[in-house]
């Protein structure tokens, strides 16, 4: 019994070593790190040294008070009634960068832009007791900004055609407001003079048509802003106003569409024996 005890025990003990031995081996298993792979593609899009230059487009205009019979609208603007008027929005800004890397580069652009509101009447009824009406209301904004940008490429399943970009601007400018009232031949309103910076993220996928140009589309997306605005209200009261925030959102308001043209340079240049 004494003999076969001593073999369990000894059986025993082996086992524990074969195990202990077995967990140390596990732990010096060298483990890899999880990589998505975002970004670590190495398909060059646009090469480095490479010029762009472009520019980029904004339009949208929208009617108001044509579509009164229609349901939809009915229940969307149930507070309002008997609207009619026009809202426009332009904007225009050229730009140009430099690669100083593969996929990536710096530049800057300018942009213009210009919005219009004019309701030639709205009723707005918030109930029985409460109901008020405007008419000959008149808005309009002018701005004019330079901006900074840092933009990255990165391409669509290693494709040299298609690819989406984010780009980061630092944005400052200045611009002019008015929103009036006619009464007659006597015009009342407040004209604003506005003093802006933001530092923004504008997203966007981008698609070559030939070999140096491309068409792009890009919607702004995250921005931290600060505005100081200078007010005088019928040429007579003075006011001044600060603000600043952050917004995560997609502004629609900010949908663009914009054609580049790429320009290699050094080896990257096609020549004409190339092109033969």
């Amino acid at each position: 019994m004494n003999h076969m005890k001593k073999k369990k025990v000894l059986a025993a003990i082996a086992a524990m070593a074969l195990m202990t031995g077995f967990a140390a081996a596990k732990e010096k298993e060298t483990v890899e790190p999880f990589d998505r792979g975002i970004g670590g593609g190495k398909s060059v899009f646009i090469p480095k040294g490479t010029v762009g230059a472009g520019v980029s487009l904004s339009y949208n205009n929208y009617s108001i008070g044509n579509a009164a019979n229609d349901a939809g609208y009915q229940m969307l603007f149930s507070l309002f009634q008997d609207i009619h008027g026009n809202m426009l929005s332009f904007g225009v800004a050229p730009y140009a960068s430099y690669f100083f890397a593969d996929n990536l580069s710096v530049g800057l652009r300018f942009d213009y832009d210009r919005s219009s509101l004019g309701l030639g009447n709205a009723n707005i009824a918030l109930g029985d007791a409460m109901s008020f009406s405007l008419s000959n209301f008149n808005y309009l904004k002018q701005s004019y900004t330079a901006s900074a940008t840092l933009r990255n490429y990165m391409p669509i399943a290693d494709s040299k055609r298609f690819a989406m970009f984010t780009e980061l601007r630092i944005t400052g400018g200045y611009a002019q407001s008015e929103t009036y009232k006619m009464d007659g031949s006597d015009k009342f309103g407040t004209y604003q003079d506005i003093y802006q910076f933001e530092l923004g993220l504008v997203p966007g996928i981008t698609a070559f048509v030939t070999n140096e140009v491309a068409v792009e589309i890009s919607v702004g997306l995250l921005g931290f802003n600060y505005q100081k605005v200078n007010q005088t209200t019928n040429q007579v009261e003075y006011s001044m106003m600060e603000n600043s925030g952050a917004n995560f959102k997609v502004n629609l308001f900010s949908l663009a569409f914009g054609m580049t043209f790429y320009i290699p340079t050094g080896d990257h240049r096609v020549k004409k024996s190339d092109r033969q």
